[in-house]
């Protein structure tokens, strides 16, 4: 097959501006050198296989059209992949603010900015999850599935696409909600438990002594469903190739 330098081009923008948001490629010490060559590479595997696309029959402004829709379907797509780690970093801050832990942010190499504690296991637990399993493949064997029912310059705004995008949204609170729960339960139960204390022993200052044992018990809990946060972050990502060509579709008008 012949490399279309037009349909290389045009792919080269949609997975670059993919990989820009995608998680690990867009972390602030990932080289853009680095980035900028997987995405030239990736283009010149797809580029063959998709039909040739004429661009010197296109005006400048619409030449400059496509090309910002091709970085916005690539964006799009990269945004729809990410969820599912700001799903296990809001469930870390769910847990340090239950736990009393807010105090203790430390700083992230990897986002460059302070992140809690929790919310860096948890972005690393499924950073483990994704790569062990190779769930990184499926996610770019979605990616490539895109193109067979979104073709280059067919994306078009609709509002089931809207509908499907706040869905997703959505989703991250109910995924934190999921992983955060058994915390937030013991969080609960100590309150409770302290708060029956202070009536029966009045002299006792409850604020103070429970942060012990809620921290206590709630780092025993996490520690105790960290196996459980995995099947959440894995049913997740299992359901992402099937996410972004549902995404293509509804772009393409389906």
């Amino acid at each position: 097959m012949e490399l279309d330098l037009n349909n290389w081009l045009l792919v080269f923008l949609r997975v670059s501006a993919f990989l820009l948001v995608l998680p690990f490629f867009s972390v602030a010490n990932f080289p853009v050198t680095l980035r900028v060559a997987l995405g030239a590479l990736t283009a010149l595997l797809l580029a063959p296989l998709l039909p040739a696309f004429a661009l010197e029959r296109l005006a400048l402004p619409n030449l400059l059209g496509l090309m910002a829709q091709e970085v916005s379907i690539g964006l799009l797509m990269g945004f729809i992949s990410r969820m599912v780690f700001y799903a296990v970093d809001l469930a870390g801050n769910f847990v340090a603010a239950e736990l009393g832990l807010n105090m203790g942010a430390i700083f992230n190499p990897l986002e460059g900015h302070s992140s809690q504690v929790p919310g860096m296991v948890l972005f690393f637990l499924a950073s483990v999850v994704m790569f062990t399993l190779d769930l990184h493949h499926w996610v770019l064997a979605g990616f490539q599935q895109t193109y067979s029912v979104l073709p280059i310059g067919g994306a078009g705004l609709s509002a089931g696409l809207f509908e499907v995008v706040v869905k997703h949204t959505s989703r991250i609170f109910v995924v934190a909600l999921q992983i955060s729960a058994p915390i937030i339960a013991v969080s609960f139960v100590v309150t409770l438990v302290f708060s029956v204390l202070s009536r029966a022993v009045s002299q006792m200052n409850v604020f103070t002594e429970s942060f012990a044992f809620r921290i206590v018990g709630g780092l025993i809990v996490f520690g105790f469903t960290l196996q459980l946060t995995s099947q959440h972050v894995l049913n997740y990502l299992r359901r992402l190739p099937e996410d972004l060509v549902r995404v293509a579709q509804l772009l393409a008008g389906a």
